[in-house]
């Protein structure tokens, strides 16, 4: 997974860009587990695509049977 540093480093560049914007954080330790959230779902997405680029197995995962040639 990714470094809790970071994830505290995206939260502060977060926080601070926000209000730029006009959206003020109230809680950061809100911010801080939805950040967390959504890097690990994306992270579980990234493993989940690479495995089936590698090859043999489905879209599903399942595994394909083997052709010999």
């Amino acid at each position: 997974m990714i470094s809790t540093t970071y994830i505290a480093g995206i939260v502060s560049v977060i926080v601070f860009v926000l209000p730029m914007f006009g959206l003020d954080i109230a809680d950061e330790g809100t911010l801080t587990n939805t950040v967390t959230g959504i890097i690990g779902f994306l992270s579980a997405i990234w493993v989940f695509v690479g495995r089936y680029k590698a090859g043999g197995i489905s879209a599903f995962g399942i595994k394909k049977k083997e052709v010999n040639q």
